[in-house]
C-alpha cells in the first residue's frame, strides 16, 4: 500500500457561519420547542424529559421498572422494562462505582459494614441521587441531559435575603449579572442598573421586578443574533404586545399592535452573549391574570411574560375575565453559530491508484506461492490480473485494462497512523488513464 501526502492547496480550514432559528411557545404550564408536540409514551408522559426543549435521551427512554446493584455487582432487576445502570467495579464508593449516564433516579444505601446498593427506578424525569448513613442523607442531582428556557420572577430585584445569619442576596441570579448590564451600557442606557436622564428617564433595577427568561447556550452557539429577538403576548389567541430588537442594540421594543398601551415603550433588555432576557415593563397589557404565585390576580404586563415556563406557575382557580388558562406566549430569536470545518482534496492521478489487495482483483485458481521450504518463500510473480473491463458483445472479452473500484479512503498522521476513514456510498470506478479527486468534508 502506498501513501500519498497532502499538498499545500489540498487542505483547506473555514468556518461556517449559520443563524439558526428557534422558537418557544408557552401555554397552560407547557413550553413547546419549534412547534413540536410533547411527545407522551407508555410509561411517561414526556419521553424527551424536557419540556419543550433538547435532550439527548431520544431513544430508549420509556422504561418502567427498577433495578439494584449491590456492593457484590450482583445485578437485580424488577418490573417489565428495567433501566441500565452503567458501573465499574473497584472505584470510588467501596467496591463499586457507578456512572451517572442513566436518566433515572438513583439511590445508594451504605449499611453499618460499609455494603450499599444502587437503585433505578422512578419516572424518566425525576433524576436523584441520594447516599443515606446512619441519620444523615446526602443529596445531590445528576445531569438531566436535556435543556429548556426558564422563567424566573424576581420581586425587587436587588433585596438581600440572609442565610445563618449573614447577609446575601435574595436573587443571586440577578447579582451576577449586575455587572455585565453595566458593561453594556455602551450599547443602551437601558441596560444600566441605576440611570437617570431628562430625555430618557430613571431607574434603579435594585429596585425594580424582573422578569428573568434564560436561553440555555446549546439553542443559540456562541450568541444570539442582534435583532432577532421577538416576544408576543397573547390572550384567547388576540396578539395584546409584541416586543423587538429593532435597533440591533439589546432594547427590547414593544411594536404592536398599533396604539396599545405602553406602544414603543423599551420593556427590557436582551444580553446576547449571556443568552438572558430581562424584562421590566410593568404597564397592563391587558385584564388581571389569575396565577397559582399568589392569592391576588396579578397585572397582565411583562412581568408576567413566559409564566409557565418551567416555573412552577400552573393555573390557579377562580372566576377572573383574563385568566391564565387564556394567556399564551412565543418566543423567537436566531442563534449564532461559527462551525470549523475541515476540508481535504485526495487526489487519484493517472497511473496510480491501480492496484487493489482484494483478492477477487486476481483470477482466481492461480498458485500464490513459487516456492516454500524452511530456508526460503517466492511467490508467484507471474500471477493474472483478473479482466474486469465490460464488453457490449455476448462471448467476447474486451482488452484488459487496468482499473479499480475505490470503496474508501483512509488518512493518516505523520507517523503513518490510521486517524480516519471516508467510505463512499458506492464504489467509484478508476481506469488507469483516469484522474480522480475525492472531496472529503469533516465538521469540527
Amino acid at each position: 500500500m502506498s501513501f500519498k501526502k497532502f499538498g499545500r492547496s489540498d487542505v483547506i480550514r473555514n468556518a461556517m457561519r449559520a443563524y439558526p432559528h428557534n422558537t418557544f411557545f408557552i401555554y397552560s404550564s407547557s413550553v413547546y420547542y419549534d412547534h413540536r408536540p410533547i411527545e407522551a409514551g407508555e410509561f411517561n408522559g414526556d419521553i424527551l424529559s424536557s419540556s419543550g426543549g433538547i435532550s439527548l435521551f431520544e431513544y430508549n427512554v420509556d422504561r418502567s421498572g427498577s433495578t439494584t446493584i449491590n456492593n457484590n455487582s450482583i445485578v437485580n432487576t424488577a418490573g417489565l422494562n428495567p433501566p441500565s445502570i452503567p458501573y465499574t467495579a473497584g472505584r470510588g464508593l467501596n467496591t463499586l462505582s457507578y456512572l451517572k449516564a442513566t436518566p433515572r433516579s438513583r439511590t445508594i444505601t451504605e449499611g453499618p459494614h460499609l455494603t450499599f446498593t444502587i437503585t433505578a427506578s422512578g419516572p424518566m424525569q425525576e433524576v436523584s441521587d441520594s447516599i443515606v448513613r446512619g441519620d444523615s442523607v446526602f443529596t445531590g442531582s445528576s445531569y438531566p441531559m436535556s435543556a429548556s428556557i426558564t422563567r424566573e420572577l424576581m420581586i425587587n430585584a436587588g433585596n438581600l435575603g440572609t442565610i445563618t445569619n449573614v447577609s446575601r442576596s435574595a436573587n443571586p441570579h440577578y447579582r451576577s449579572l449586575r455587572n455585565s448590564l453595566d458593561f453594556y451600557g455602551t450599547r443602551s442606557p437601558h441596560y444600566y442598573v441605576n440611570f437617570s436622564a431628562s430625555n430618557i428617564g430613571s431607574w434603579n433595577k435594585d429596585e425594580q421586578d424582573i422578569n428573568l427568561i434564560s436561553v440555555p447556550k446549546i439553542f443559540y452557539g456562541s450568541r444570539i443574533k442582534p435583532g432577532s429577538m421577538s416576544l408576543k403576548f397573547y390572550i384567547t389567541g388576540t396578539l395584546v404586545g409584541e416586543l423587538k430588537d429593532t435597533k440591533y442594540n439589546g432594547e427590547l421594543i414593544q411594536v404592536g399592535p398599533s396604539g396599545s398601551t405602553g406602544s414603543g415603550s423599551v420593556a427590557g433588555v436582551t444580553m446576547y452573549e449571556e443568552g438572558f432576557v430581562l424584562l421590566t415593563g410593568s404597564w397592563g397589557l391587558c385584564q388581571p391574570i389569575s396565577l397559582k404565585s399568589g392569592s391576588a390576580d396579578v397585572s397582565g404586563s411583562w412581568i408576567y411574560f413566559g409564566a409557565g415556563a418551567n416555573d412552577g406557575i400552573i393555573n390557579k382557580t377562580g372566576n377572573v375575565s383574563a385568566s391564565y388558562s387564556s394567556a399564551s406566549f412565543d418566543m423567537s430569536f436566531k442563534g449564532h453559530t461559527e462551525t470549523q470545518v475541515l476540508t481535504m482534496y485526495a487526489h487519484a492521478r493517472r497511473g496510480e491508484v491501480n492496484y487493489s489487495n482484494n483478492p477477487t482483483f486476481l483470477e482466481y485458481g492461480q498458485d500464490k506461492v513459487f516456492l516454500s521450504s524452511s530456508n526460503i518463500y517466492i511467490e508467484n510473480d507471474k500471477q493474472k490480473i483478473k479482466n474486469t473491463v465490460s464488453s457490449s458483445f455476448t462471448g467476447f472479452e474486451a482488452p484488459f485494462e487496468r482499473q479499480v473500484y475505490v470503496s474508501r479512503v483512509a488518512i493518516y498522521d505523520d507517523d503513518k497512523k490510521l486517524i480516519g476513514v471516508a467510505t463512499l456510498s458506492n464504489p467509484v470506478l478508476k481506469k488507469e488513464a483516469q484522474d480522480l479527486s475525492f472531496k472529503l468534508k469533516l465538521d469540527l
